[in-house]
């Protein structure tokens, strides 16, 4: 527990000085220990708020400590186990110099203060002496019983000067200010990926390794980390705890709970630096970003089509395989993707939920609203980085950017033949399956009306040379 702000060390314990004996050892720990709650403390203590949120403009002096007397419970003195009745009854050593006179038996750390060394005991002997009054979760500190008891009240004292999101520790504050600078300190030696947290680059480095250490205990599945195995057994246990305050729809996790509610405040806290458009999850803003930057790091193991999104890059591999998985219930067609059949539903329901709000023009799915709106904007927001030139749309850009590579991702199972463009292929598919899609009803029609109009004779019609 060295660098940690604690109680001050017992006194006679000079540099060069012989350690206390035993008795007056264990006397000056028992004394440390009998501190009331209602006093600081001991152990580790909770990092001052100016120095957590160092740099985040409008955070002042840290909010006063919440008073925890009522959900603090030291549990009554139970009968003590083998284990820790060793360690306390093992003799100090004198520990690593003047100034570390508390030597831990098990492992041979050595401290400064008693305080610290009993701390340190408690992660060999398991104990928890301080219970939540609400759960009966229990914390070997009751600074960490503290930060716990604001998961029961609600209070979330540090609050994010920039979109007003508050939080339960000063800790998760910066971390979150770090959304909104872009910074990530934190970078993986393997690949070069960068984090804003370094829990996220532990995980992000069982990549590498393939560690998954958390195993379900129902169906085995493993996970890298110990969030999504809990977040898992909810599937199995069929638990939603997270519930919305206005529309009651209830969530496995609690992820999930706060990017749904933004479909009710419309809020979209993560803005793109280059273009300035915003979204409602970080991980949307990740993969746009990806837009201005060309990566893309998922490629087809089949065909070598790079992707930037792992998810488009499972759309395309149905490509490869012809699986569609998701059928429309009226008519039988099936499709790649959910959306595409969301989409296609609109045909029959005739459905047009977006709205124009400048011509009133609607349309059946989002994207080709915001298609439609680049006309009365003119904008082009999406360059060739060879050639200059400029797209309304990154889907004309995309395929523009094949003129330049020659790629032909999409290639026919049956003759070999390529394509650069997937409708394309899907349009030469038809020529090996027969399939006509749209109804012929409307081209008969229009013949018959063609040949009932019989042509006049050209003798019958004036000539542009004949006299008037």
């Amino acid at each position: 527990m060295e660098g940690l702000s604690l109680e001050a060390a017992p006194q006679g314990s000079k540099a060069g000085e012989t350690w206390q004996p035993e008795g007056q050892v264990r006397e000056s720990c028992q004394k440390q220990e009998a501190v009331p709650h209602s006093e600081e403390p001991t152990g580790r203590a909770v990092p001052a708020q100016d120095e957590l949120s160092a740099g985040i403009p409008g955070t002042g002096s840290s909010p006063p400590r919440p008073q925890t007397d009522s959900g603090l419970q030291r549990r009554g003195a139970p009968r003590k186990n083998r284990k820790q009745k060793q360690a306390e009854s093992r003799t100090q050593e004198r520990g690593g110099g003047p100034g570390k006179p508390w030597k831990c038996g098990d492992c041979g750390k050595a401290f400064s203060y008693c305080s610290a060394f009993t701390l340190h005991q408690r992660t060999h002997t398991g104990e928890r002496p301080f219970a939540c009054a609400e759960c009966g979760k229990a914390f070997s500190q009751s600074v960490h019983l503290t930060l716990h008891l604001r998961t029961h009240t609600g209070e979330r004292p540090y609050a994010c000067p920039e979109c007003g999101k508050a939080f339960s520790q000063g800790s998760y504050l910066t971390s979150h200010w770090r959304t909104h600078t872009g910074e990530r300190p934190h970078r993986c030696a393997d690949c070069g990926k960068a984090f804003a947290r370094p829990t996220h680059l532990a995980q992000h480095r069982r990549v590498h390794t393939g560690e998954r250490p958390f195993t379900c205990g129902q169906c085995a599945k493993a996970f890298r980390n110990r969030s999504s195995l809990l977040e898992h057994q909810r599937i199995h246990t069929g638990e939603k705890p997270f519930v919305c305050a206005q529309c009651a729809k209830a969530f496995r996790f609690s992820s999930a709970l706060i990017r749904h509610q933004r479909t009710h405040t419309a809020e979209r806290p993560y803005a793109c630096g280059q273009c300035a458009k915003a979204f409602s999850q970080t991980a949307h803003l990740t993969q746009h970003r990806r837009v201005h930057t060309g990566e893309k790091p998922y490629a087809c193991p089949d065909c070598g089509a790079p992707f930037s999104q792992s998810a488009s890059l499972a759309e395309h591999r149905r490509i490869h395989t012809g699986e569609k998985p998701y059928a429309c219930a009226q008519c039988g067609k099936a499709f790649t993707q959910v959306s595409h059949l969301s989409q296609h539903q609109r045909v029959h329901t005739g459905e047009r939920p977006y709205a124009c709000p400048d011509c009133g023009r609607a349309f059946s799915n989002r994207s080709h609203l915001r298609q439609h709106k680049l006309a009365h904007t003119g904008a082009k927001p999406y360059r060739c980085l060879q050639c200059g030139v400029a797209f309304s749309h990154v889907s004309s850009l995309i395929e523009h950017q094949k003129v330049h590579t020659g790629e032909r991702p999409y290639r026919c199972a049956q003759c070999g033949k390529a394509f650069s463009q997937g409708s394309s292929l899907t349009l030469h598919q038809r020529t090996h399956t027969g399939e006509r899609p749209y109804a012929r009803s409307h081209c008969t029609s229009a013949r018959t009306r063609a040949s009932g109009r019989t042509r006049a004779p050209s003798a019958a019609r004036p000539s542009a040379t004949a006299p008037t």
